[in-house]
């Protein structure tokens, strides 16, 4: 079971994201992102937040479907993301859907959330259907799944960046172009940013001892 996140903002790419579904997930809105859902003729089991960007249309559409309502006061201590992130347990991995080109304050928060969940256990993806972030703490051994990118040329086409939020330690990357062993990058270089697969490269990833690191994964073109 996956639990998924579908928050508001702009630029989600809809069929991607269609193509994502799983059997078996478990979906939840936040505010405006009951409008994506509707627009994806995906049916959620709950919307949370405080109904202060959903728009009328797409909240009759929750009613009339009797999906529940979980309201908060616009006036509140967390964004309707992170009440929805922190509604669920660590148990099962999260896909959280987002906007990652839409107000920055928005999109950062988003993304430190998602950091900040994953050094507490929490196994959490982002994506808005068209780039893939993975945040992880180490120690660790991610590989890109490939049911995403299924040929070498779609692979080659990809930009692999790896940003650090804290320092990293003893990073050995695999099937990348610029190629990285036993290495370490602090927060803040820009060294590590838009790598490659390398030509014949059968599969992508990072192994590294510690810290936190995102890893970030986007048509290059």
């Amino acid at each position: 079971m996956r639990w998924v996140i579908i928050t508001g903002g702009p630029n989600l790419h809809y069929d991607a994201l269609k193509k994502e579904e799983h059997a078996g997930d478990r979906i939840i809105c936040a505010d405006s992102g009951a409008f994506h859902a509707k627009q994806m003729g995906i049916v959620p089991e709950k919307l949370i937040g405080d109904l202060d960007s959903i728009d009328a249309d797409t909240l009759s559409w929750i009613r009339q479907l009797h999906i529940p309502l979980e309201i908060y006061p616009i006036d509140k201590n967390m964004t309707d993301s992170e009440l929805c992130l922190r509604s669920i347990t660590k148990e099962h991995p999260v896909l959280l859907v987002c906007s990652l080109a839409g107000r920055p304050d928005h999109v950062l928060s988003n993304i430190l959330l998602a950091v900040k969940l994953v050094t507490e256990g929490y196994n959490l993806t982002m994506t808005d259907g068209l780039s893939w972030i993975y945040p992880i703490a180490g120690p660790a051994s991610f590989r890109v799944d490939h049911k995403r990118w299924k040929t070498l040329k779609e692979r080659r086409t990809l930009a692999v960046s790896l940003l650090p939020f804290t320092e990293v330690t003893g990073i050995n990357t695999i099937g990348l172009y610029y190629p990285l062993e036993n290495h370490t990058i602090m927060p803040g270089s820009s060294f590590s940013v838009s790598n490659r697969a390398a030509r014949n490269a059968k599969e992508i990833g990072v192994d590294f001892s510690s810290g936190v690191l995102m890893v970030i994964v986007t048509p290059a073109v």
